[in-house]
């Protein structure tokens, strides 16, 4: 019987806020940031200032380029003023989030801009997805309405989540409404349409605009659920009609009774990905679910479940009783060979060695079949499923778990798939998530190992007998799991976010140099990887199936299968012989992230150590010689016959020195060389090692050599490239044994000079007084880095460090420095040296900027980058500091990012845009309709691109009186050098006197 669900107050809500949360409230200082600009946009929004507020709004995209909602405030902005950027940002949110806002912000941006048709286009999107906004049911004249009569359509329509028809013809003719093609009478769609598939609606043979509409989109449910106290609490609402409270179900899996709650609280606080998101809470107590036992489904009036359901809400409850039998159990004398349900260990370390070895050897190899829930993304699925069919031969099998795949055409496939090629087919009546679909294909595979296969991975040949072997080529092995280029602890040849998804011709070959790489190999892994987990049935038989009623729809269940088979004595083993692709990267979304979280939470509650089980793995790193192995084969495989290389060595830190090196490894390329670089990284164990690559991309990750203990076998490697040539770009990060290296390869080497280690601990000449040192004498050095610290990690004495330097800089065969500032310096130090000047750019390729001038009465001043200390960020800030104090018209804007940004904002004074791109630099400068530029570094630049780039931005430059700006402002003069040690108030009255401003008009 329904009953009426209680009623949530504040209390609920803020412990619903806290459970979902599970994380202290403070917001990362890029998030705080955003919200600033965001509010300083809609300020001047109020104000009238359009320009200022696409500014601040363009801002806060820059500080949190993930959040849509901040882009489709931004693109609403540009409405009117900047249509096709408008429509540019409204279809990216549009393509990317699906949001309706974004496609009628679109169509209202193509009207804007004469494009009537691309409107309609985006008017039909929206409408055949999402219930109609309330702006176009009013009773005036729409958008929707405008797009209609401009392109002639014969009208648009609607249906909201209740099943309400919304219609809107454009002449008074008859208009039918068929449900999958049956005719309906009325606005309203009979009992049971959320089942059906689409609405038509039809003047005639002209269908509507929105027409014919998507049910499973309009209907589509989404939210969450966990337990708290015994009850229940989470969150749902329906993306393709969020105006309405969703209506919610909770019965019993196994018995009768029915709860019905509404979802309404709109103040339930969840942080949502999707723009626009409105989920709204609900919250049932203990005591209302006194009449339901054992696990309960949450659904939608559809059926379709929450995240997080089934549910077992007095499962923790439970648990102690469950720990006290399964902890007799484990000590038994008897060992435990079958599991009827599912083996609950007792709460133990997870990191704990079992008490004894439950496995043995079995004389009987069972035959292997696959297991492949499937569940939409029919381009995948069937790539995969070709590819395991391709590769099994009987008594082997396939078993696909259709778990209600809402594809039909997926659907088809799979029907004729069980037709024609024998797999056999499970199909569930409802979506039931990962666990639920393996637990039933294991059971129809009773006797018989089981391999678990994502439906979005490509197999290769031989992949099955390989596993195979590795799961009985050692006692006590439970499960066998492959590499794959996104599958967590076993991934190659990098970390899963950093791994491209091979195609399949590319899976065969990398599987093929796996398999001669590593033959027969396994290594233990604490646990198995989902993706593609081999299965022993008599780890199976001992362990049972997986929890659905603690993992609900997924994420985690293997692992907490995995360990409970630790406990139980069995191991789990990496094949790295093997390769299988995976595409991964499908996602529940939000309410898929809280499941995430909260099953994480149960696993450490569950097992108890289980993420320091895994962060021990990930230091060890056992796996770490068989992925050097694959790439080794995949290096020499690489590598042409009779070709020489030159090795280029650099750091990790990106700016000018990448853009160089980048540079050096082209020219060596289209001079027939191998480029290979050499970078400073770290073993997870924080030894120093030096990464190698080909070019600058990082496809071979695991050449990673410790230093100085794997220097032979590195010196091998690059002996075996013909090196003819070192350039030295960067010894930052790196261990002093980079100069042995050197020193061993036997090629002449150059060294380019970017910055000052040489002589220099800090780098960049700056002392513990935040300013240019001067470049004392040794003595004086070594109290700045005892006050201030270092940048160049080695702590070798500043006199030893200019010693080792003048030796290794004098047998050079070259020092190239790229200005004559550089090379003075440098020779001012070792003044054996004569370093050759060759600029990184032709500055008389450049046109001149034009002479400043002020706008609108006022010096806009533009400083670009990521402004530190040694960039100037003091400078900067005191400068707006005497702006604001002496009411001078002055202004700042960096192009970039700050240190801190806030203390900039707060003077009144400065605007800052937040990262860019390397290639939105100029474009952004000429965006800010500056005066001038300013260089306010207090170091002495070996070149500055930055400096180069306000000159593309049509800006003439104000810099120091030092370094190579200095040098190259005045041998252009496109713009004027400033004393060093002038003060702000000196700089200011000099910039706003440039652009024919006086610095009188404050106090």
């Amino acid at each position: 019987m329904s009953r009426p669900s209680p009623t949530s107050g504040r209390g609920a809500n803020a412990r619903l806020i806290g459970v979902l949360a599970n994380a202290p409230n403070n917001e990362a200082e890029s998030v705080r940031l955003a919200r600033d600009a965001l509010e300083r946009g809609q300020q001047a929004l109020a104000t009238g200032d359009a320009v200022r507020a696409v500014a601040w709004f363009d801002r806060a995209c820059r500080l949190a380029p993930d959040d849509r909602t901040l882009t489709l405030r931004l693109a609403a902005a540009c409405l009117g003023r900047d249509d096709e950027r408008a429509a540019t940002l409204f279809q990216d949110i549009a393509d990317k989030a699906d949001v309706r806002e974004a496609w009628l912000g679109l169509a209202a941006a193509c009207r804007n801009l004469s494009d009537p048709r691309r409107a309609a286009d985006a008017l039909a999107q929206a409408l055949a997805r999402h219930a109609p906004a309330p702006a176009l049911l009013g009773s005036g004249r729409s958008l929707a309405d405008e797009v209609v009569q401009r392109t002639g359509e014969a009208g648009w329509c609607g249906l909201n989540a209740r099943g309400e028809i919304s219609i809107r013809a454009a002449r008074d003719e008859a208009v039918e409404v068929r449900l999958d093609g049956r005719l309906c009478r009325g606005r309203r769609l009979p009992v049971g349409w959320q089942r059906r598939r689409e609405v038509a609606v039809q003047v005639g043979d002209r269908h509507l605009l929105g027409s014919p509409i998507r049910i499973d989109a309009i209907c589509r449910l989404v939210g969450y659920v966990e337990s708290l106290d015994g009850g229940l609490i989470g969150w749902a609402w329906h993306p393709g009609d969020p105006e309405i409270d969703p209506d919610l179900r909770v019965r019993p899996v196994a018995g009768r009774g029915e709860l019905r709650i509404v979802a309404a609280d709109q103040n339930v606080g969840v942080q949502h990905a999707r723009p626009l998101a409105r989920p709204r809470g609900f919250s049932v107590a203990a005591e209302a679910l006194a009449g339901m036992r054992g696990v309960l489904r949450v659904t939608g009036r559809d059926g379709t479940a929450l995240m997080g359901s089934p549910i077992d809400p007095r499962a923790e409850q439970a648990d102690a009783a469950a720990a006290a039998g399964a902890l007799a159990a484990l000590r038994s004398v008897r060992p435990i060979r079958r599991a009827t349900a599912a083996y609950v260990p007792p709460a133990i370390p997870a990191e704990a060695t079992p008490p004894r070895t439950a496995t043995g050897e079995t004389r009987r190899r069972p035959p292997i079949d696959v297991v492949m829930p499937v569940h939409g993304r029919a381009d995948l699925t069937l790539a995969c499923l070709d590819t395991v069919l391709a590769s099994i031969r009987p008594p082997s099998r396939l078993v696909v778990i259709d778990d209600a795949s809402d594809d039909p055409a997926l659907v088809r496939a799979l029907d004729a798939l069980a037709a024609q090629r024998g797999i056999r087919l499970i199909r569930h009546a409802h979506n039931l998530g990962f666990p639920a679909s393996a637990n039933a294909g294991i059971a129809a595979c009773a006797g018989r190992d089981v391999v678990l296969l994502n439906s979005d991975t490509l197999v290769p040949p031989g992949w099955l007998e390989r596993l195979h072997a590795a799961a009985y080529g050692s006692p006590g092995i439970g499960t066998a799991t492959p590499l794959s280029n996104n599958a967590t602890i076993v991934s190659y040849p990098g970390a899963p976010d950093r791994n491209r998804v091979p195609d399949l011709a590319e899976t065969i070959r990398l599987d093929a140099t796996a398999a001669r790489a590593n033959p027969g190999s396994v290594v233990d892994i604490p646990v198995a990887v989902g993706f593609c987990m081999y299965l022993r049935r008599d780890c199976i038989d001992a362990v049972g199936r997986f929890r659905v009623e603690v993992f609900a729809q997924g994420y985690g269940e293997e692992n907490d299968f995995c360990l409970r088979a630790r406990h139980l004595g069995w191991r789990h083993v990496a094949v790295p012989g093997v390769f299988v692709a995976h595409v991964g990267g499908a996602s529940f979304g939000q309410a898929g992230l809280h499941l995430q979280a909260r099953n994480e939470r149960l696993l450490n509650r569950l097992h108890p150590g289980y993420d320091r089980l895994i962060a021990a793995h990930l230091r060890a790193d056992p796996l770490a010689d068989a992925r050097r192995r694959i790439d080794l084969l995949r290096w020499r495989a690489a590598a042409r016959r009779g070709q020489q290389s030159a090795i280029l060595i650099t750091h990790n830190e990106g700016g000018g020195v990448e853009r160089q090196v980048a540079v050096a490894a082209a020219t060596h390329g289209k001079a027939g060389r191998l480029a290979i670089l050499l970078r400073p990284g770290k073993l997870p164990d924080e030894t120093p090692a030096v990464v190698v690559s080909a070019g600058i991309d990082d496809s071979f990750p695991n050449l990673r050599y410790a230093m100085p203990t794997e220097l032979p076998a590195l010196l091998r490697l690059l002996r075996a490239a013909r090196p003819n040539l070192v350039e030295l770009h960067h010894v930052l990060g790196h261990s002093p044994a980079i100069y042995d290296l050197i020193a061993r390869i036997g090629a002449p080497y150059d060294v380019h000079v970017h910055d000052y280690p040489w002589f220099c601990p800090q780098v960049s000449l700056v002392g513990i007084e935040r300013r240019y040192c001067g470049e004392p004498a040794p003595v004086r050095c070594e109290a700045c880095v005892a006050d201030a610290g270092r940048v160049v990690e080695e702590d070798i004495p500043v006199l030893a460090l200019r010693e080792r330097s003048d030796r290794f800089l004098r047998a050079a065969r070259r020092v190239v420095a790229p200005s004559a500032d550089t090379a003075a310096r440098m020779r001012r130090h070792f003044p054996a040296l004569r370093p050759i000047v060759l600029p990184q750019e032709d500055d008389r390729g450049m046109d001149d900027p034009p002479p400043p001038r002020a706008h609108d009465g006022t010096c806009r001043v533009c400083v670009i980058g990521a402004i530190g200390v040694h960039k100037g960020y003091d400078i900067l800030l005191r400068c707006a500091r005497d702006a604001a104090e002496r009411r001078l018209p002055l202004e700042f804007a960096v192009v970039g990012h700050t240190i801190d940004d806030a203390r900039l904002l707060a003077t009144g004074r400065v605007f800052i845009t937040g990262r860019f791109k390397p290639d939105e630099a100029v474009p952004l400068v000429r965006q800010q309709h500056a005066s001038l530029g300013l260089l306010p570094s207090v170091w002495p630049e070996t070149w500055s691109f930055t400096l180069s780039e306000l000159w593309r931005g049509g800006l003439r430059v104000a810099a120091f009186d030092f370094g190579a700006p200095a040098e190259r402002i005045r041998q252009t003069g496109r713009g004027f050098v400033l004393p060093l040690g002038l003060p702000p108030s000196g700089i200011n009255n000099a910039l706003v006197a440039a652009v024919g401003l006086t610095s009188h008009a404050g106090v």
